[in-house]
C-alpha cells in the first residue's frame, strides 16, 4: 500500500483519467466528500459538480472547502435538470473537463420516476458519448452496499447501481482515519488498494 500522499494523488489522477465513467461506492459520505475534494484539486480543467445531495455545497458554503475556480458548481432539481444536461453535454462536448455526479441517490430522488434507472442510465451514457472526443472524465459517487449477490445497491432504495464492464470501479473505505481505495474488478472483487 502507498503511503506517500502525492503518490497517492497521483495514482487516483492517473487511475479515473484511463476511464470516460468512473463510479465511485461508498458508505460513508464524508469519506466520499474528502475523496472528491482531493481528486477535483488536482485538475485545473473545468469541473462540472452536479450536487444533487448538496453536502459539497455545505462544505464550500460553510468555507470548509476552498471555492475552486475551475469548478462550477450546479444544484440540479426537477425544474431544472434538463438545462443543467444539456449545458454541460454542450460544454464537455468542447473542452476536455470533469463532470460529478454527486450522488446517484440524490439523481434518482431528483427524478421520483419509476423509469428513473433508465433515465440516469441515459443522462450518464449521453455525458459518456459527449465526453469522449475531449478525453473528459466523469465521476459518479454512489451511496451504496453489497447485497447477498454480491451487487451494488443503492443504500435508501436497494436499487441495483448502473454498471457496465467500460466503468472504473472504486470503493472508498474509511477506517481509523484513513482512507482506504479499493480499485474493483468487474465482478466486484478488489484488484488493488491503497490508502490515503
Amino acid at each position: 500500500m502507498s503511503k506517500n500522499p502525492e503518490q497517492v494523488n497521483s495514482k487516483i489522477e492517473s487511475i479515473l483519467e484511463q476511464n470516460l465513467i468512473n463510479i465511485i461506492y461508498y458508505e460513508n459520505s464524508f469519506a466520499k466528500a474528502k475523496f472528491l475534494t482531493k481528486t477535483i484539486e488536482k485538475w485545473d480543467i473545468p469541473t462540472f459538480y452536479l450536487d444533487f445531495d448538496l453536502l459539497y455545497s455545505g462544505y464550500v458554503k460553510a468555507n470548509m472547502i476552498p471555492t475552486l475556480k475551475n469548478v462550477t458548481l450546479l444544484w440540479p432539481n426537477s425544474e431544472n435538470l434538463r438545462d443543467n444536461l444539456e449545458s454541460v453535454i454542450e460544454k464537455i462536448s468542447m473542452t476536455k473537463s470533469v463532470v460529478v455526479i454527486d450522488s446517484l441517490n440524490g439523481f434518482f430522488n431528483t427524478l421520483e420516476d419509476d423509469d428513473a434507472g433508465m433515465l440516469i442510465n441515459s443522462f450518464i451514457m449521453m455525458l459518456a458519448s459527449s465526453a469522449k472526443n475531449t478525453k473528459s472524465i466523469i465521476l459518479v459517487g454512489s451511496l451504496s452496499k453489497l447485497n447477498d449477490e454480491n451487487e451494488f445497491v443503492l443504500y435508501s432504495s436497494g436499487r441495483h447501481v448502473i454498471d457496465n464492464k467500460h466503468m472504473k470501479k472504486i470503493q472508498l473505505v474509511e477506517s481509523n482515519g484513513l482512507l482506504k481505495i479499493n480499485i474493483l474488478d468487474f465482478d466486484n472483487s478488489t484488484k488493488s488498494s491503497f490508502s490515503t
